[in-house]
């Protein structure tokens, strides 16, 4: 992997999560929804009821491997740790065993080698437009970056797949966190899902900006129209 300049974006401070109540609080001041909040108000009330009756069973997978890459990123790309002892150190954490088919792929992707990673789960707010979230990381692109002559970040999504779900777009999630870190002074050139499966893990092709900011426009635009008195 090549060298960068880049380093570990710093926390924002004073925003937290309170993961039970899955709020986003700013020292005092509690942001009224969240980027998976205005994307909820897209789906219909069939495809509300069919996220939820499988809930049980997305919900802590999801949670454990995210946990898994977020401990990763960090062992190997903010401590410094080797790729071999990251890993090691993943294999140790609750859950792990379960949902190792999700784990081991996922964390030797080919990517991780090729990038240096900067955030991973990251807090992240717009007071301006009171919307808070989390997003699952951020990378550097050397190769990108030598191409285009200027550093290219990409900010990812992680989303976990059973064995016969398909890819879908989260264009517009991405375009929300693309403008939330816009209000941080963060920019990233180019968006990405990164899929895991059982056995499996890919990614997808890379989102432009304009794509991202355009979906989330769209979905910024029906949350508006459903919060509108008449």
């Amino acid at each position: 992997m090549q060298t960068t300049t880049s380093t570990w974006l710093e926390p924002i401070p004073g925003l937290w999560r309170d993961e039970a109540a899955h709020r986003y609080w700013l020292g005092d001041h509690l942001f009224p929804v969240s980027i998976t909040g205005v994307l909820a108000h897209g789906l219909s009330e069939t495809a509300k009821r069919a996220i939820e009756a499988k809930r049980s069973i997305w919900e802590p997978r999801g949670t454990t491997v995210h946990a898994a890459l977020e401990h990763y990123s960090q062992a190997r790309f903010l401590v410094g740790r080797s790729a071999a002892d990251a890993l090691l150190d993943v294999e140790q954490l609750p859950g792990h065993h379960q949902y190792r088919d999700w784990i081991l792929p996922l964390l030797q992707l080919p990517l991780w080698d090729e990038v240096q990673v900067i955030a991973s789960e990251r807090l992240t707010c717009c007071l301006a437009r009171n919307v808070a979230g989390a997003f699952d990381g951020a990378y550097v692109s050397p190769a990108l970056s030598e191409r285009r002559g200027r550093e290219v970040r990409v900010l990812y999504d992680v989303k976990t797949l059973s064995a016969h779900g398909r890819p879908y777009s989260t264009a517009a999630q991405l375009g929300g966190y693309m403008v939330l870190e816009a209000a941080q002074g963060n920019h990233y050139e180019l968006g990405q899902t990164i899929w895991s499966k059982p056995g499996e893990a890919f990614t997808s092709s890379f989102y432009s900006r304009e794509q991202c900011l355009a979906a989330w426009a769209a979905a910024w635009s029906r949350y508006c129209l459903a919060r509108r008195p008449f």
